[in-house]
Parts: structure tokens; sequence; C-alpha cells
């Protein structure tokens, strides 16, 4: 069963349309679902209708994007695959698929990745799996973006419900965590737990994770947050989506399309 569902929302004097396609494979009885098995599935019927006009795919990391890529394997083995971390790479070996770390040309490629929260506006905060930057780097830089999430992520303030990571230059830990304090931010440093120590991100990088709150200005926080010196990207995503694939726990999906607002497309 699937539908669509078209809604209006004003900012100011800007109004926004979000287009949501539901489907739903629950016909009444009682059922619960995995949220991120039903977002893979949605996002691998939506990538079949748009990735025609696409040879490049890029992926992201997290556990809702590995269940994507098992679903969407004959897909990616057609296409030149951009893989946004080591974990990706390693899992896309896995099934046999090869890839590269980065694009060389920008706006040539579909990009899907996961999230930790999102809101109906189609901002998202990313990088508890430690792969944010490169992440980012793959976002800014796609034509389209297409996130799959679990319905238990969304929130109406970004903070609601974790941290905020950011990746810093090791050597600026002191003088960056000095400033957080200063800002009456409190906040941990990302601990490994395979080593002593703290973990180190693919770029290099160590995490921190900040605990913000629900955030009333995001715009606000990001650029305080970017412009510390030894900061090197927050977890941040604000109006890099064009699609949200939202997984249902009574089975059966979403998608809202939304208006994309940063990144190479949105310059």
């Amino acid at each position: 069963m699937k539908f669509a569902v078209i809604l209006l929302a004003t900012r100011g004097h800007v109004l926004t349309f979000y287009i949501l396609i539901v489907r739903s494979n629950n016909y009444g009885g009682i059922m619960k679902c995995d949220t991120k098995e039903e977002a893979a599935k949605g996002a691998l019927e939506l990538v079949e209708q748009i990735s025609s006009n696409f040879d490049i795919i890029g992926l992201g990391t997290g556990s809702t994007i590995k269940k994507f890529m098992s679903y969407a394997r004959s897909i990616l083995s057609t296409k030149k695959i951009i893989s946004s971390s080591h974990s990706t790479t390693m899992f896309l070996s896995s099934l046999g698929i090869d890839s590269i770390k980065m694009p060389r040309k920008m706006g040539e490629y579909l990009y899907i990745d996961g999230a930790d929260e999102f809101t109906i506006k189609g901002d998202l905060i990313k990088g508890h799996g430690g792969a944010l930057l490169g992440e980012k780097i793959l976002a800014f830089s796609s034509k389209i973006n297409v996130f799959i999430v679990g319905e238990e992520k969304r929130v109406e303030k970004l903070g609601e419900k974790k941290p905020l990571p950011i990746e810093i230059i090791p050597d600026s830990y002191p003088f960056v965590s000095n400033v957080l304090r200063l800002r009456n931010f409190s906040f941990t440093l990302r601990q490994s737990n395979a080593k002593d120590g703290p973990v180190i991100s693919d770029w290099g990088g160590f995490l921190l994770d900040i605990n913000t709150g629900p955030i009333k200005d995001p715009e606000k926080i990001n650029s305080m947050l970017i412009s510390i010196p030894g900061v090197v990207e927050t977890g941040m995503f604000l109006g890099y989506a064009d699609y949200i694939v939202i997984g249902k726990e009574d089975c059966g999906y979403e998608v809202i399309k939304t208006k994309r607002r940063a990144g190479l497309l949105g310059l």
C-alpha cells in the first residue's frame, strides 16, 4: 500500500513543500518491524528509481547503511562507488565491491547515508560512527543526498536525544576543550574500546561529543564551533538532505522530499 502526502510549512516568509511518499506493509495486524531494515528497503526502492541517472554512488557509514548495501548489492555492483570510511570500504569488499575514497569531481554522484537525529526540515546530526568528516565531504559534493533513518531518530530540535560530535586536530585538544568550557559546554573525549586512549578517526582526528541539549539555533551553534581554531568539522548537517527515508516500527516507510540548502548545490 503506497500513497503520497503533501505538507506545507512556513518559516518567516518562506513556504516550504514537503512531499511524503508512504508505503506500509501492515494491513491491520499488530506487528513490530526493525526500523533500520524498513528504511533500508525503502531506500532501495527510491534508489532504483533515481540511480539510473548516475554512474557513481557515494556511501556513508553505519549499521543502517550496511543493511542498505546488502539489499542494494546488485545495483552497487554496476556502479563506481565512493566510500566515506575504512569501515564502509571493508564492508563493500566483503560484498565483492571495490570502491574509491574521495571524488575527483563534484556534483556527479548520488550519495546515501544514515543519521543519528533528523528533523522534518531536513537537518541532521551525524558522526556517532566516527566518520563525520568523510561523510560531510561526500554530502557537500554530491548532486543528490538520500538519508536513511528509523522513525525513532526524529526530533523537533537537534540535540534532543544525542550529543553533537565534532572532530578536532589532536594537538588542539587542550585549547579546544578550554574554549568549550568557557562557553559552558559539557563534553567527553570519545574513548576507544579496543585500545587505551581516544578514538582516532580515519582522518587522524579526535572526536568530542558535546552535550548540547535541544539546540534552539543550529546555524549559530554550528558557526560558533567551526570558528574555534582546531575544530575541523561538526556533525551538524544543516540543509544537506534531498530525501529522507524513514523506516516505521509498524512496518513500511516514508520518504520526505526537502529543499536542499547546503553543499555544492546549496551555494
